[in-house]
């Protein structure tokens, strides 16, 4: 294991590559996080929960654009992509206003841990669903992550000299292979609670076969037609297009959807 040095300054945290570049972060009861406002990730608990919420989660750089876009398209049974993207619906950076003000359906998500999602879950049973990525892929995609994200991040150092934090943890949301432990665990204790796993690769493979999968879940009535439509709305180069015309932070963590440098 790497020796990487923290530098605490109240909560924030600045970890240090193999290069000495700095990776801005935020420690939230131990745990790294986002440089979110602290208060805005706490927040997150308090969000009242609707009957018909679905909550995507899943550690970042998995899929989760693409699949919060599927889910969004099937429970509002609509082929048109989000313009804005998962961001508004992003339970610990959004502002409770907009999350509150969302019209239902809503596809909230988060990164975030069981412990830290809103207070109601397991009293409403609401449905989850958790995606997974090749952890070598999901490496790439999150070193881009954090060099398109300076003014979140301050990050411009090398791949090579970037990877040990990842393996070590030490980027947001922590080591890739402890959070789904983490999930895994959840779900095994959890028996009772609707949790549906993706994974990113079935997508790719087989994205019809996976949307039925999804549509049982939700248990949602969607024609053949419209399962059709909603595939190729959610295709790579049609979202990338439709976040390019808007303002969306979105278009900028939209790279690839490959894990190549």
């Amino acid at each position: 294991m790497t020796e990487n040095v923290l530098k605490f300054v109240n909560r924030d945290i600045s970890v240090y590559d193999a290069d000495g570049r700095e990776l801005r972060l935020f420690s939230l009861d131990g745990k790294l996080v986002p440089s979110f406002r602290e208060n805005r990730i706490q927040t997150a608990r308090e969000v009242t929960l609707r009957d018909d919420d679905v909550i995507l989660i899943g550690y970042p750089k998995t899929g989760c654009h693409w699949v919060w876009e599927i889910l969004s398209m099937m429970v509002k049974k609509c082929a048109v992509p989000s313009k804005l993207g998962k961001g508004t619906a992003f339970l610990e950076a959004s502002p409770m206003n907009l999350l509150e003000n969302t019209p239902s359906p809503r596809v909230l998500n988060s990164h975030l841990w069981w412990d830290y999602l809103p207070r109601q879950l397991s009293e409403k049973k609401t449905k989850l669903v958790l995606t997974y990525r090749n952890p070598k892929d999901t490496a790439v995609s999150y070193y881009h992550h954090h060099l398109s994200l300076p003014q979140l991040y301050h990050y411009d150092g090398r791949f090579q000299s970037w990877f040990p934090l990842y393996i070590d943890g030490q980027v947001d949301y922590g080591s890739y292979f402890d959070y789904y432990l983490y999930w895994d665990h959840v779900i095994k204790s959890s028996r009772d609670h609707p949790i549906l796993v993706v994974s990113y690769e079935d997508m790719k493979e087989n994205l019809p076969a996976v949307m039925k999968r999804i549509l049982e879940f939700l248990d949602l009535d969607l024609d053949d037609q419209l399962l059709s439509e909603i595939a190729e709305a959610a295709g790579f180069d049609a979202m990338k297009a439709t976040y390019n015309q808007s303002q969306s932070l979105s278009k900028v963590l939209m790279r690839k959807g490959q894990g190549h440098l």
